[in-house]
């Protein structure tokens, strides 16, 4: 917390920039987001398997000549299924390198949490993320270190002074994100809309954790940049309060989707299915941050807007129950 309050009180000039016109939306289909969801027993097949069905590496890496952003779970050094395991990483990074990106223009980037988190650098070094991008020669960046940009987003009005984030971030060709499952005490459950925090400088989470409006401040601060593609784990989760083993399950399943609100609502749905504290109380639909989401146009959660794809590595009979759970709810 020492660390964190010094980069509240920091008052160095940050640039203001307007949002980025060129918004990608790669993986569309006749305007349709893709969510892909596979069942397997080993998280390397899985993720080269999600990548397979929703339509390969090309779309995002055809033309790319910049850096590539792989933004991980990196909130504290809570070992997997609280925080990004370093495999995921090392899969994405290796598919990237065989699309033809240079391990260079790859770059894992993130910014730890307030309380436990900071410095990144030893969050990163202690999740066994760092040795994996030394030993495949890609970049790191640890976004409290780096310059800040402030972007100006018209329809995020619960930031009227602009949304602070990392200027690789805001420059990046493309951007990636790993996000984990879990429940979480203020903003009910953690997957890909909440991953974001961790892009947010140190006095914008101060801003966000401040008792007011917190969903509607976590939701539009999406609005401040693109995710190409997010890669979900969930081989295991958390399904109570702690971080205790008594609480993990084993779903082995690996989500993929183009877009925030389409992988959410997956994700929101699977964690009701295995009766996740806090998630399990509210209809999928209900959450407040997938109302948000399709408020603010980062997504729907309809069954009707979103193409599934599916596939199962293990011949597992439950899977079939899984995924009829996932349409019936999302029909509701």
């Amino acid at each position: 917390m020492k660390i964190y309050h010094e980069l509240v009180n920091n008052h160095a000039k940050i640039l203001k920039v307007s949002p980025k016109n060129d918004v990608f939306k790669p993986y569309r289909i006749e305007g349709k987001n893709q969510v892909a969801i596979v069942r397997c027993d080993n998280r390397e097949q899985g993720i080269i398997e999600a990548l397979k069905e929703l339509g390969g590496l090309e779309p995002i890496t055809q033309g790319t000549e910049g850096e590539i952003i792989i933004k991980p779970n990196c909130n504290t050094d809570d070992v997997y299924p609280r925080d990004s395991h370093p495999e995921t990483i090392r899969t994405i990074a290796r598919e990237l390198i065989n699309s033809g990106i240079s391990p260079e223009n790859i770059i894992v980037g993130d910014m730890s949490g307030r309380a436990r988190g900071l410095p990144t650098r030893a969050t990163m070094e202690n999740l066994g993320i760092t040795s994996v991008t030394e030993e495949m020669g890609l970049g790191l960046s640890y976004f409290e270190e780096e310059p800040w940009v402030r972007v100006n987003v018209r329809e995020a009005d619960f930031w009227p002074d602009g949304i602070t984030i990392p200027e690789r971030v805001y420059k990046a060709d493309r951007v990636i994100f790993t996000p984990i499952l879990r429940s979480h005490s203020t903003a009910d459950f953690t997957c890909a809309l909440k991953l974001g925090v961790g892009i947010n400088d140190a006095a914008s989470r101060e801003w966000l954790h401040n008792g007011e409006w917190h969903h509607e401040k976590l939701v539009q601060m999406n609005l401040a940049w693109n995710v190409d593609m997010i890669l979900s784990d969930v081989m295991k989760i958390n399904t109570g309060y702690s971080t205790s083993i008594n609480d993990e399950i084993k779903p082995g399943i690996i989500i993929a989707s183009n877009n925030l609100a389409a992988n959410d609502v997956v994700a929101v749905s699977l964690m009701r299915y295995y009766d996740t504290v806090r998630v399990k109380d509210v209809p999928t639909k209900k959450h407040k941050q997938l109302e948000l989401a399709r408020k603010y146009e980062l997504g729907s959660y309809n069954l009707s807007d979103i193409i599934f794809k599916t596939s199962d590595l293990v011949k597992d009979k439950g899977f079939t129950e899984i995924l009829s759970w996932i349409e019936d709810d999302l029909k509701n």
